[in-house]
């Protein structure tokens, strides 16, 4: 949770007032680092600064039992402000007790992720591991037998970081990094009150929200009253546009149900045009395959020899070339027959496509007339009469069939 959110919890919080008023002080003397604080978003901030600082994942135990403190404190801290609200000040004071303290659960120091001395402690680690208990003794202050060589080298290397030299130098240095932790802690200070400042301005832009939202409220309800009345007052308008928009509406379902009465049939004619025109290709080429094999056989019958036939076939005898040739004959006028009926059947299906497709393109052609132009009851009479009138097949002749009514087409539409 960042700092802003923890803020808004707090100021949602009935224990407001108590989470502002929290203080603590904090005193590492063994990094020279003292800082005071003053509210529980200002601490927060400082224990969430810390847990971003260790951000390196290698560190001697020394560093690491400091980030697990630091991350332990976060946790309180929220839970403090987001739990449960009975015995706040009972858990405040036992953070408060665990974040003063100097030492972890694990005895050991507390170092900030920003001190120097923390750096100088990972960086002796990156170096040698084994050369970071003995250093850690010298700068904590505390007394170990030394028995090896490595305890002995942190030692030395801690005494080298805390003493470089007494000449002028090393004082300048010394000052110089005592001038930078006072600078440190004043900034942190700084940074505590800025925060309290700024919670003072956010509860006073709080109530002067309280007051403007109030405002607005107000100013909503007068427009409400008047949105009302200028409703009521043009109510009659609407109406009247109400009433002229059903009736253009109506108009335009009348117009549309005529146009679907007849495009239904010109539907039908589409149809009927493209199953004409199958058809009709359906009969020419059965007509063509019946023309080709008479032609192939009667060209094999011309061809071969009629004395051979006489002589192999019929052997001469006179009685069964006549009787054959009555077959032939009965043959040749049955196929004759058949080529002739096909004929009429293909011509009549080529005629009835193309009178189905004028009528289709006609009932188009009318469509278009009742949508742009007004109609007289002659010229509509007369193309319905050639839209729905008897169409000649042609199979039969004067082939007599029921007669359409001239206006009963007309009579459907106009109802």
């Amino acid at each position: 949770m960042t700092i802003k959110d923890l803020r808004i919890e707090i100021n949602q919080s009935e224990h407001k007032d108590f989470f502002k008023s929290c203080t603590v002080h904090i005193n590492y003397p063994h990094i020279d680092f003292t800082i005071d604080l003053k509210g529980i978003d200002a601490i927060y901030g400082f224990v969430l600064r810390q847990n971003k600082g260790w951000n390196s994942t290698e560190l001697p135990s020394y560093l690491n039992n400091s980030k697990v403190h630091f991350k332990k404190l976060k946790s309180q801290l929220l839970d403090l402000v987001n739990g449960d609200h009975y015995n706040v000040e009972s858990k405040w004071q036992q953070i408060k007790a665990l974040i003063q303290k100097q030492e972890t659960n694990n005895r050991t120091k507390v170092f900030t992720s920003d001190s120097s001395t923390t750096k100088f402690l990972e960086e002796l680690h990156k170096e040698n591991p084994n050369y970071v208990k003995g250093a850690y003794n010298f700068i904590i202050g505390q007394n170990e037998t030394i028995n090896t060589n490595d305890l002995l080298t942190g030692l030395i290397r801690a005494y080298e970081y805390k003493n470089q030299g007494r000449t002028d130098i090393s004082k300048r240095r010394s000052n110089e990094r005592s001038a930078i932790s006072t600078i440190r802690n004043s900034f942190e200070n700084y940074v505590s009150e800025t925060e309290g400042e700024i919670n003072e301005v956010l509860d006073k832009s709080k109530e002067n929200l309280i007051v403007q939202t109030a405002e607005i409220d107000e100013l909503l309800e007068s427009k409400k009253t008047e949105f009302n009345e200028w409703l009521k007052s043009s109510q009659n308008g609407f109406s009247e546009f109400d009433v002229d928009s059903k009736k253009k509406i109506t108009d335009l379902e009348d117009t549309y149900r005529k146009k679907l009465q007849l495009e239904a049939p010109a539907r039908y004619w589409r149809t009927k045009s493209n199953k004409y025109r199958e058809d009709a290709i359906k009969a020419r080429n059965i007509l063509l395959t019946m023309v080709a094999i008479s032609g192939i056989f009667f060209a094999i019958i011309l061809i071969t020899s009629p004395d051979w036939i006489f002589k192999t076939v019929f052997k001469g005898n006179a009685t069964a070339i006549v009787r054959w040739s009555i077959v032939f004959i009965a043959l040749i006028s049955l196929l004759a027959f058949a080529v002739k009926a096909i004929t009429k059947v293909m011509f009549s299906s080529f005629h009835l496509a193309r009178d189905a497709e004028e009528r289709h393109t006609l009932t188009f052609f009318y469509l278009a007339l009742l949508k742009d132009t007004n109609i007289n009851d002659d010229d509509r009479k007369l193309i319905l009469q050639s839209l729905f009138s008897r169409a000649e097949t042609g199979l039969l002749k004067e082939d007599s069939g029921p007669t359409m009514p001239n206006d009963l087409i007309g009579k459907i539409i106009g109802k």
